[in-house]
């Protein structure tokens, strides 16, 4: 086989490691045929693992089946004392495998907080005594971050508060909370060094967690973060009310493509990573929801002091049908405007796994509206989960109204539909009433101002047939599946076909 066209598969479960998680670990390798998807049999893997220069593993591993799974003890000891329970492979002295390809591994790894980088060669496949030429070697590279909590008490107006500080990068240091500007401040150890930021995957995550009893840091949406004096934008820093009852959590999601820009602002030699939060004044929201037919919701929110012409930031957080955050979504949008033009698609940057990753189930995503009126917001979910479920895979759309820049409230939809017409629309898509009598009680809602539909200019078609489409989405609609402004398409497309005539 060809090793110019094998791939190796990664996974670390669980994917993000805090000092309170680390008690089962397993480091999963799959050398696979980047063509055909199969494992390669009998992989020789050569695993070295470092943290801060330091070498914690060397030890060579073999896969009979393909995929060798690593289960990772840490313990205190040695690099040259680690303990591995398993059995030896006759033909490969030194090499390690076990039942089903599983080996445990005592060894000083995941032990601390910080980055592991995790070296894995490739010394031969397909059958046991096959061992590379040092030319042949294949080599990969793969960093993991291991957490820290710090648990703290803020005391405000002689009331004290439980809160705590989650890392998923390195460890929490110098924490420190401001009484006269309600600011948190922490910091942790970074290496800065531009080369080895853009030689390696990287992205630092802290979650902020605080009770909501402690009110004047929690009564609002609007927070100012700065990620070493560099105010957050966009995605950068995201309020999650839903996850945990009693605690608002704010989350600081630092890319690899930020951490550039922020490291060309810090003098040389700095060797911490500083974050400041506190909250601002409360941000009046404007909501809709989209649901979707596989049961999923999301709720989209900007603030309602934007307008046409701002670049307006849309909050998209995603529910389950229980109304539970849904985590690590894979999902893609849309938005057209009135006359069905689309001015923005995005369903991520990976041709092989569509979709946009939010991790925490809420994202933030911005876009200049070119004018006032209505706009669509269609929405799809690709996956959730670790485990890449499908269960809420699906679409859904929304229609919403964009009004002036600095203008405070909801724009009013330029349609009208009176909720009790969904009694109507679910009878004629079963079947109860006819379509002349759903058209023409339609048609006299129009003319007497009942029911306004924009653009509503008849058609001089002469078919009276009304496509199957139409009466689905009467159903969907009436079942709460889509919104009022899939119902509205319908409506509008027979009125320009001339079989509602206004």
């Amino acid at each position: 086989m060809e090793t110019g066209k094998l791939a190796l598969f990664i996974k670390i479960s669980p994917p993000i490691l805090t000092k309170e998680t680390i008690g089962d670990t397993y480091v999963q390798l799959r050398l696979f045929d980047a063509k055909t998807n199969e494992s390669v049999p009998h992989t020789s893997y050569f695993i070295s693992v470092w943290k801060d220069d330091k070498l914690l593993l060397r030890n060579l591993f073999h896969a009979h089946y393909g995929e060798l799974t690593l289960k990772i003890v840490p313990t205190k000891v040695d690099v040259n004392n680690v303990v591995i329970y398993g059995d030896e492979v006759p033909q490969i002295p030194g090499a390690w495998t076990g039942f089903n390809d599983r080996v445990d591994v005592h060894a000083p790894v995941l032990l601390d907080s910080g980055l592991y980088h995790f070296e894995i060669k490739i010394f031969g496949i397909d059958y046991d005594q096959n061992i590379f030429a040092e030319s042949n070697v294949k080599t990969f590279n793969s960093w993991l971050s291991v957490g820290d909590i710090s648990n703290q008490k803020i005391t405000y107006n002689g009331k004290s508060y439980d809160a705590s500080i989650i890392s998923y990068y390195d460890k929490i240091n110098n924490f420190k909370f401001d009484e006269t500007k309600k600011s948190i401040s922490f910091s942790m150890p970074f290496n800065w060094d531009a080369k080895r930021i853009g030689d390696q995957p990287i992205f630092v995550h802290q979650e902020v967690r605080i009770p909501k009893a402690f009110k004047e840091f929690t009564d609002t949406t609007a927070y100012d973060g700065r990620v070493s004096g560099v105010p957050t934008v966009g995605r950068m820093l995201i309020l999650d009310p839903y996850s945990i009852e009693g605690t608002s959590i704010l989350h600081f999601l630092i890319n690899k493509e930020d951490i550039l820009k922020i490291a060309k602002t810090l003098p040389a030699g700095t060797k911490t990573m500083e974050f400041t939060v506190a909250p601002m004044s409360t941000v009046a929201k404007n909501t809709f929801d989209v649901k979707l037919n596989s049961g999923a919701t999301a709720k989209i929110s900007y603030d309602a002091n934007l307008g046409a012409g701002d670049t307006i930031p849309l909050q998209i957080s995603f529910f389950d049908p229980n109304g539970e955050l849904l985590k690590f979504v894979r999902h893609g949008f849309r938005i057209e405007d009135s006359s069905g033009k689309v001015l923005i698609e995005n369903y991520g940057n990976d041709p092989q796994k569509p979709g946009i990753l939010s991790s925490e189930g809420i994202d933030i995503q911005e876009f200049k509206f070119p004018s006032q009126g209505n706009y669509k917001f269609t929405l799809g979910i690709f996956d959730h989960g670790l485990d890449e479920l499908t269960t809420y895979q699906g679409i859904g759309s929304s229609t919403f109204a964009i009004g002036k820049s600095g203008q405070t409230g909801q724009p009013v939809p330029d349609y009208q539909i009176p909720s009790w017409i969904k009694n109507n629309a679910k009878w004629w898509a079963e079947g109860t009433i006819g379509d002349s009598d759903f058209v023409q009680g339609i048609q006299y809602l129009i003319k007497q101002g009942i029911m306004k539909i924009p653009n509503a200019q008849s058609g001089s078609g002469t078919s009276q047939t009304i496509p199957s489409w139409i009466k689905n989405n009467a159903k969907w609609w009436a079942e709460g599946t889509i919104g009022d402004s899939d119902f509205v398409q319908g409506i509008q497309y027979l009125i320009t076909q001339g079989i509602i005539k206004v």
